[in-house]
């Protein structure tokens, strides 16, 4: 402590030092920024040390018993870790030993057995830098925000290893209390999207496995919104939750069940499911949310009237399509599809064309935009096509990305955890439990062994 109080005192030196040279123009205003937030972060450092010395062990019994195993003291030994002002620090703690390995009681209570070398509050910048950009580009941005050097590599494994204990299963990484909260509208939107993995052949590892060929893996995102009815057709969002999962369709109608069930879906008043027009996209609401207000993406829709626009002739084009995207927007789709019917006469390619009609007759009862915008529910998707590029695409899309499909899928559920603001949470302690040895215990463990 005498070496805080000394730089407590040190403290006002520097203010008048800092004046004074900015006064006399020996320095900026920035120089003095960059200055104290060195004397800040030593100081800092010293504070970190100083609650890890005085810090008292869990416990002080020879033999304790952790998750039913009878685990014996084996000595002192130095927890070293680097903190959130860069400097390590170091203190000698009491350690343990069953057949399973080592433990450490104050390594739990303080949480560094979950962060790589790094206190929890390093840890967590680590990951989360990591999670919104390159390793590198992260390492560089992070660098300057701390004031001191953080490798790419130091990015790289923080990220990860905290992606791999972060659940999959919404089940289990949507808190309760948001299935609890009541709403009078859900919204949900799904979409999909690839990013580029290395094909893992078995056998191949190492540099060679890096060499191996790409492929584009398929992505699901889903967003799920709660909302609050403000008047009679305009409403205050309560909650938000997106999810995105890599795999097959099966593994995402799985992980979007749980979603929308955790998220409160039973407890909604009403539930809109909006989406493009792919198949699997409605065996999915039939599936999970069979009494939605089912919505076209109107944007979507808007795709398909071009391309069957583009068929006509050149000079009706501009006319048809207006008219008919007001056809649609004002909820008047059986006339507008009998009109694409009647100009099928005139298209430059009838299967193409009749292929678009196809897209409207079996979307027609999605599409009654007039009515969805009178109750205050939303025509387009632009929530989780966003989604898509923000969650997926900014971060494993890069020139030249490609990824490991187990580094991948644990970078995403960082960048997920990030982005529902879960992330820090994965850094809070989670100790085991563990109780006095008694020699009741030993015996009955003897005796189950026996049996």
């Amino acid at each position: 402590m005498k070496t805080i109080h000394t730089m407590v005192q040190q403290a006002e030196l520097l203010v008048n030092a800092l004046v004074e040279m900015i006064d006399g123009h020996a320095c900026d205003f920035l120089d003095a920024e960059e200055e104290i937030v060195r004397f800040v972060t030593r100081l800092g450092s010293l504070l970190e040390q100083e609650v890890l010395d005085r810090l008292q062990e869990p416990t002080k019994e020879n033999r304790i018993v952790v998750d039913g195993k009878v685990t014996t003291y084996k000595g002192m030994r130095p927890v070293v870790f680097i903190n959130r002002f860069g400097a390590k620090v170091r203190r000698e703690r009491r350690t343990y030993r069953n057949e399973e390995g080592m433990y450490y009681p104050l390594d739990e209570k303080m949480g560094v057995t979950r962060c790589q070398g790094y206190s929890p509050l390093m840890s967590y910048l680590l990951a989360f830098f990591g999670s919104q950009t390159p390793y590198e580009q992260s390492a560089q941005q992070l660098s300057a925000v701390l004031g001191f050097s953080v490798s790419g590599t130091a990015v790289q494994r923080n990220t990860e290893k905290t992606g791999e204990r972060i659940p999959v299963q919404p089940i289990r990484i949507i808190r309760d209390e948001q299935q609890n909260t009541p709403c009078d509208l859900m919204l949900v939107e799904v979409d999909g999207t690839l990013s580029p993995q290395i094909t893992e052949e078995e056998g191949i590892t190492g540099r060679e496995s890096l060499k191996q060929p790409t492929e584009y893996k398929e992505c699901n995102v889903v967003v799920i919104e709660k909302y609050k009815k403000k008047d009679e057709d305009e409403y205050r969002r309560i909650d938000r939750w997106t999810g995105a999962r890599y795999g097959k369709r099966v593994v995402f109608d799985q992980y979007l069940h749980q979603a929308g069930m955790k998220m409160g879906q039973m407890s909604a008043n009403e539930v809109v499911y909006l989406a493009d027009g792919a198949k699997h996209n409605w065996e999915m609401q039939i599936t999970n949310f069979p009494g939605a207000c089912c919505i076209l993406d109107f944007y979507h829709a808007m795709e398909h009237l071009n391309r069957f626009c583009s068929l006509l002739p050149e000079q009706r084009v501009k006319h048809k399509y207006a008219r008919w995207k007001a056809m649609i927007y004002d909820g008047d789709v059986y006339h507008f599809i009998a009109e694409l019917k009647q100009a099928v006469a005139s298209v430059s390619d009838r299967d193409i064309a009749q292929k678009e009609i196809n897209y409207f007759q079996n979307n027609r009862e999605r599409m009654a935009y007039d009515v969805y915008r009178s109750k205050g529910f939303p025509i387009g998707s632009g929530l989780v096509e966003g989604s898509c590029k923000y969650v997926v695409g900014k971060r494993f899309k890069g020139s030249g990305m490609r990824w490991k499909k187990a580094d991948n899928e644990a970078v995403l559920r960082v960048r997920l955890a990030a982005i529902n603001k879960t992330l820090y949470e994965e850094f809070r302690p989670k100790p085991r439990l563990f109780s006095g040895f008694s020699p009741e215990i030993n015996s009955c463990q003897e005796g189950g062994a026996a049996a």
